[in-house]
């Protein structure tokens, strides 16, 4: 049984809760036409790998081993394009700080062993009348033990 779901699940719970991202939309998915200015949302989960934890014969437990990806956008009409990404930073920051002061997610996925901050990457767009735009991808890592 994989903790794809569950982790990712958790994942947002915990940033929903974060006092730091209370007046930022944070959702599960693309939110598509309804983004808001600043918004976090989490995509999609990839590199699942499951590794025996040991080399014995028969049934034997698991370790899981993936990404899920946390996207932190900012569209801001008033601010140059190096003001949105300074905000867009901000936010990732709130992000990652979470993650590594609660590497387990709240306690609520079976067998997750810890969850961490793997990867970021940064895009930045002059996005015309709607002004800049930026989009900080976060890779986030996930080990899990299955049984």
């Amino acid at each position: 049984m994989t903790t794809m779901a569950s982790a990712k699940a958790a994942l947002l719970t915990q940033l929903q809760a974060e006092s730091g991202l209370s007046t930022v939309q944070v959702a599960y998915g693309d939110p598509g036409g309804a983004t808001r200015r600043e918004s976090i949302f989490l995509g999609d989960v990839s590199s699942n790998d499951v590794t025996p934890e040991s080399i014995t014969s028969g049934r034997q437990r698991q370790l899981e081993d993936y990404r899920i990806q946390v996207f932190v956008c900012v569209q801001s009409k008033p601010v140059s394009a190096q003001a949105a990404e300074t905000r867009a930073a901000t936010l990732a920051t709130v992000v990652t700080n979470s993650i590594a002061d609660t590497p387990q997610l709240g306690g609520s996925v079976s067998g997750l062993m810890f969850a961490e901050t793997a990867a970021m990457s940064m895009q930045t767009n002059e996005a015309g009348i709607d002004g800049p735009q930026v989009i900080i991808e976060i890779s986030v890592r996930i080990l899990a033990r299955l049984s």
